[in-house]
């Protein structure tokens, strides 16, 4: 039974701003001064939502968690949400305990509970024609991907979404259901917590070459290069070594006698929290790309996860250490019928036209980027670094972990194909060995619109917080920076520099901004 913590709020949306845009350059001098108009003023090219869209906030826990110390928790849970139709616009989710004494809801830190990752999805009815779609982490059973998955990153993170765009839901629908996986590492040691966080395999789990605890996982999600050409472990059940494969529900992430003997018990939920609104006609649905992993390629989706071996000589050449994996893949690949569940699309998985709004990257400790580009024209789409925490006792900024992950937001909406090759690159930290990580995309896509009078009430800035109005600018300014902007588009260089190892190497770092 899941407990709504938190009373739902109501809030309006007016003409607000956030300046969003710093250490930017940009190839192009027109896209320049466009860029430096809009940091002067305050605007940032977000949409305007009409003055009436009353915009609510929801918080609740999932049923508890109860994990000894080194226990993991891989299950699913029905999340409440508020009776549909509505428009979800805001996702947010982390880990946290109740205080028996006072019942107040405390955020525990990532290195007393690891999320793994959550990922948020939908089983109804309406969607059952999406059953044996892709998206990145969908579990199989699950019809539809909401798209709100994420790890560690989810605290400081939330998924966002700018009006008219929202995953939005069906009149009788008020649930989801979400994949959550959590490791109590509560009470051990640095060194230990970090190694838990890999999910090694131990010797309660049975490998026997050619399957995981007597389960046949396939072994054909790698492409050729990963598997044949850096014959990566995780790619081969002989070699497997750790990973999702070896962190099962009820599973132990450490060997026993490693553990202490009969230790807490900590009651753990995933807290979220969804801003909302009722589904107006204007509203344009969300849904998720099939792309992208890094392990994948044009024929399979992808392994989910791979290993990082340590370099060769991390400690007198830390600069050469850097495991990196390239592939090409397509944006939403043929046979996911109905592009993105909102139209019905070609039902024998054509290629149709997707307007892309939102991209984020997940990668696990050692990440250092990934990037998405254009496989024919070489841009950079996006780029999604990680934040890494520098304090062990203060809750979102622990230490080692990654806190967060630049995402990109596209308004106007990218215009792409679902057969468009994209090239996915990943790069990882190898002056220590790592197992089970993860480089994968989650791209927010809708189906496109006849009416450009759809797109002409997609101008100019609403951004609210928690506590308020974050800026107010008049919807006159607004509108003259985004038309400027949709006639003089370019692509900008966010912070451009060089990538050590390789020489004239430059990329677009995104820093969380609209472009």
């Amino acid at each position: 039974m899941q407990t709504a913590v938190d009373t739902t709020t109501t809030t309006q949306h007016k003409n607000m701003n956030q300046t969003r845009m710093n250490r930017l350059s940009c190839k192009f001098a027109l896209a320049a001064t466009l860029l430096s108009q809009s940091t002067a003023t305050g605007n940032s090219m977000f949409s305007t939502a009409p003055d009436d869209l009353e915009m609510k906030s929801t918080t609740r826990l999932t049923k508890p968690l109860p994990l000894a110390v080194g226990e993991v928790s891989n299950t699913f849970h029905t999340l409440d949400i508020p009776p549909g139709p509505i428009a979800v616009y805001e996702f947010k989710a982390d880990i946290v305990e109740i205080d028996p004494d006072t019942n107040e809801i405390i955020p525990v830190p990532l290195n007393e509970a690891y999320l793994h990752h959550h990922v948020v999805g939908s089983n109804h009815k309406s969607y059952e024609h999406m059953k044996d779609s892709h998206s990145p982490m969908k579990p199989e059973g699950m019809f539809k991907g909401v798209g709100f998955g994420a790890g560690t990153e989810s605290r400081g993170t939330p998924q966002k979404f700018y009006y008219p765009f929202a995953f939005t839901t069906e009149p009788d629908e008020d649930t989801w259901i979400a994949n959550v996986h959590v490791i109590n590492t509560r009470e051990m040691t640095t060194a230990q917590a970090g190694h838990c966080l890999e999910c090694p395999c131990t010797s309660e789990d049975v490998l026997d070459g050619l399957t995981v605890n007597y389960t046949p996982r396939g072994w054909t999600g790698c492409n050729d290069f990963v598997s044949q050409v850096l014959n990566n472990d995780a790619c081969h059940a002989e070699t497997y070594k750790g990973g999702l494969r070896c962190c099962e529900h009820g599973e132990y992430c450490l060997e026993r006698s490693a553990l202490p003997e009969n230790g807490p018990i900590s009651t753990f939920y995933l807290r979220y929290t969804i801003t909302y609104s009722e589904l107006r006609p204007e509203n344009r649905a969300l849904g998720l790309a099939a792309c992208c992993d890094a392990t994948g390629d044009l024929d399979r989706h992808g392994n989910i996860e791979y290993d990082v071996p340590q370099c060769d000589d991390p400690v007198n050449n830390p600069e050469e250490c850097i495991y990196e994996l390239t592939t090409v893949q397509m944006l939403h690949s043929v046979g996911n019928n109905g592009a993105f569940g909102v139209l019905p699309g070609d039902k024998e998985g054509g290629d149709t036209s997707v307007d892309v709004v939102y991209t984020v990257g997940h990668m696990h400790r050692g990440g250092i980027e990934i990037e998405i580009a254009d496989e024919e024209t070489g841009e950079v789409i996006c780029l999604s670094k990680p934040t890494y925490g520098k304090d062990q006792d203060v809750v979102g900024k622990e230490k080692d972990y990654i806190v967060s992950m630049s995402t990109c937001t596209f308004n106007p909406p990218r215009k792409m194909r679902t057969s468009a090759l994209v090239r996915v690159t990943a790069r990882y930290d190898s002056t220590k060995p790592h197992t089970g990580v993860m480089s994968l995309f989650y791209i927010a896509a809708a189906d496109p619109v006849d009416d450009m009078a759809v797109g002409l009430n997609v101008l100019g800035a609403a951004l609210t917080t928690e506590a308020g109005v974050i800026e107010e600018t008049s919807t006159s300014e607004s509108l003259k920076i985004a038309f400027v902007s949709i006639g003089l588009i370019a692509i900008c260089v966010l912070a451009v520099k060089k990538f050590g190892r390789k020489d004239g190497y430059s990329r677009i770092e995104a820093v969380n901004v609209t472009v």
